[in-house]
């Protein structure tokens, strides 16, 4: 018999719903999806810093077009104060880069950086031609903070996201961490999770940036 292998953090978003309210992303929100992660990965993100992402690289409308398709998975969760997005987490099937294709834009020449940069953390599960539906999900964007309150915030997102995929029958999920807060996030959604790269230079500047993935269940 499985057993589940996602700590029960149910007792924080209990909490949290005293002052917030959760619940999934959708279409219509990607606007302040993009507007969140923009000011996330410019400012907090230490690869993005490195790679000199401003909020500009990433304010177009290719990435606006990326967070729509994303959302439309039914796999992302935001937390909201009144109708402002303060924090989210968002999932999708990975074996969707088989056919995610953004008519009309192109992307940056920064974001073809990051884009190489998460192939390379994606390593071996980077090919996805022979991956079925509902294998690996995959945690693309965290809305990681240094400030504590704030990263409890996207905590709890990660784990209504890390919960739905469960429940929706996903075997695996994966992510890559070039921040702090998602390592940690990670590690207190899974009981048991493996590394399976690890980054510790980029551009000649020293890094902590891990690739993780847990199994939803164990036997």
């Amino acid at each position: 018999m499985e057993v589940s292998n996602i700590n029960d953090l149910s007792e924080l978003i209990k909490e949290k719903e005293k002052v917030y309210s959760f619940r999934k992303l959708e279409q219509k929100d990607a606007k302040k999806i993009q507007l969140l992660m923009t000011k996330s990965f410019a400012h907090e993100n230490q690869g993005m810093k490195i790679l000199q992402v401003t909020e500009e690289d990433l304010d177009t409308e290719f990435n606006l077009k990326l967070y729509d398709l994303m959302v439309q998975e039914n796999l992302s969760f935001g937390v909201f104060f009144g109708d402002e997005l303060v924090s989210a987490c968002l999932t999708y099937d990975l074996s969707s880069n088989n056919d995610l294709h953004i008519e009309g834009s192109e992307p940056s020449k920064v974001m073809l950086e990051i884009q190489e940069l998460v192939e390379i953390l994606l390593d071996k599960y980077a090919d996805t031609k022979n991956l079925g539906k509902k294998e690996i999900a995959y945690l693309s964007h965290l809305a990681t903070r240094a400030d504590h309150f704030q990263q409890q915030l996207a905590l709890s997102c990660a784990y209504l996201s890390a919960e739905e995929c469960r429940k929706q029958g996903f075997k695996q999920m994966i992510t890559e961490a070039a921040h702090i807060g998602t390592q940690k996030s990670f590690s207190k959604i899974f009981k048991n999770f493996e590394k399976f790269k690890e980054i510790k230079e980029l551009k000649g500047q020293p890094v902590d940036i891990v690739s993780l993935i847990g199994s939803f269940n164990t036997p």
